[in-house]
């Protein structure tokens, strides 16, 4: 089996970045440690992109997005062709508004 490509888009490195500061506040080397995780859990992806779950709302679910549980948070990404595309990662809530 080949590789994907993967590609995270700009919001999704937005919403890393705000992972790590909202961490930093009590560790920073927790924070860091986290988005390590998240990154390494992405990267998984270009060889299992299957690995993650179709997402429970079914418009969402409709339009082929599915969901990789990293600790509490969730990085939401379609598989298109050869590529996986990350668009969001989120803190486990209420999330169908975030990519919608």
């Amino acid at each position: 089996m080949s590789k994907y490509k993967v590609t995270i888009l700009q919001i999704a490195r937005e919403d890393i970045g705000e992972i790590y500061f909202y961490i930093a506040v009590d560790s920073p080397k927790s924070a860091l440690a986290m988005t390590d995780k998240i990154t390494e859990k992405i990267d998984t992806l270009a060889e299992l992109p299957l690995i993650g779950k179709i997402v429970p709302d079914n418009e969402l679910a409709k339009q082929e997005y599915r969901m990789l549980i990293i600790d509490s948070y969730i990085a939401f990404y379609k598989v298109i062709d050869n590529e996986i595309v990350v668009y969001r990662l989120h803190g486990m809530r209420d999330y169908p508004d975030l990519i919608k």
